[in-house]
């Protein structure tokens, strides 16, 4: 009996303006026919590869493929001999025949993209390899920052999906000193009618984004109200949002939505369960419970 596999999952929210579900479908497959690596950090960079739909039937499918992530060898450095524990002579370097389509260290991580809620699930474990929500956010971004993809679509916003619970428990801190918030340009869905504010506010004033602080104006901390808490909602998945404040016992306490990423982890059974079967069961359940927090609360 196998022994069972590990899986987790993050999401993201990619943004841009103007847009449509077959826009976005038209950006994913632009990408994935790049075949140009992006950079995730050092000698790090991936490659999106492949934009197939999971429902035939529709226009608008679900697309699915993988992020291939990849060390890059700068074959103008220095090498080092760890027999004689010296540089490589140009001799022994001559010895060396890589070819440069050939990438060390490489790994695969699946992804799901949802053109109708703009959310991209992927997979950050797979097989003992990771794809950190930092490292995620950086290609994605790097890749939509190539000359023919913002030629063609524009600025694209990246952000992390952050845990629910986690801003919740900021926005309840016993004593908050300071909030603040950066929201980018937000693509509203059909019932997200604060971010269809937000966003028709920011085109009223031709502004690519929105910086918000509050700091307290006494001891007793600042006194939240629904405006303030939905603007944070919105902030949250679309840029960033920062608490400081203090506990109950008066201690320092700081909160900050990109370091609490969305991230679900399951263990599956590699001998009766097919693994991209798992990965797409998760992202659409992940996808469906991002989707409820956008809903009106009665």
């Amino acid at each position: 009996m196998a022994k069972d596999k590990k899986i987790v999952v993050g999401a993201l929210n990619i943004t841009m303006q103007p847009h449509s579900q077959a826009r976005y479908v038209e950006l994913i497959r632009a990408a994935s026919r790049l075949k140009k690596p992006a950079k995730i950090y050092g000698d790090q960079y991936g490659l999106l590869v492949g934009a197939r739909k999971l429902d035939t039937s529709s226009e608008v499918s679900p697309l699915s493929g993988d992020i291939y992530k990849f060390a890059t060898i700068d074959f103008d450095s220095e090498w080092f001999n760890t027999a004689t524990n010296q540089f490589a002579s140009l001799d022994e370097l001559e010895d060396v025949n890589l070819p440069e389509y050939l990438k060390p260290n490489s790994s695969r991580f699946s992804y799901i993209f949802y053109p109708k809620n703009h959310i991209l699930i992927y997979e950050g474990y797979y097989d003992g390899n990771t794809l950190s929500p930092l490292n995620a956010v950086r290609f994605f971004e790097n890749m939509f920052n190539a000359q023919s993809i913002k030629r063609r679509f524009g600025q694209i916003d990246v952000t992390h999906e952050p845990e629910s619970d986690a801003l919740d428990k900021a926005l309840q801190m016993e004593h908050k000193d300071k909030i603040s918030m950066i929201i980018k340009r937000p693509n509203p869905d059909d019932l997200a009618g604060a971010e269809r504010e937000v966003l028709k506010r920011l085109r009223a004033i031709n502004a690519e984004r929105q910086e918000i602080s509050y700091k307290a104006a006494s001891p007793d901390g600042l006194e939240l109200d629904k405006e303030v808490e939905t603007l944070a909602r919105v902030a949250a998945r679309n840029g960033d949002v920062y608490v400081k404040g203090k506990d109950a016992e008066n201690r320092p306490q700081e909160f900050s939505t990109k370091k609490h990423p969305l991230l679900e982890t399951e263990y599956y059974d590699p001998d009766s369960e097919i693994s991209f079967s798992v990965f797409a069961a998760i992202a659409d359940r992940v996808k469906n419970e991002i989707v409820r927090r956008l809903l009106p609360k009665k």
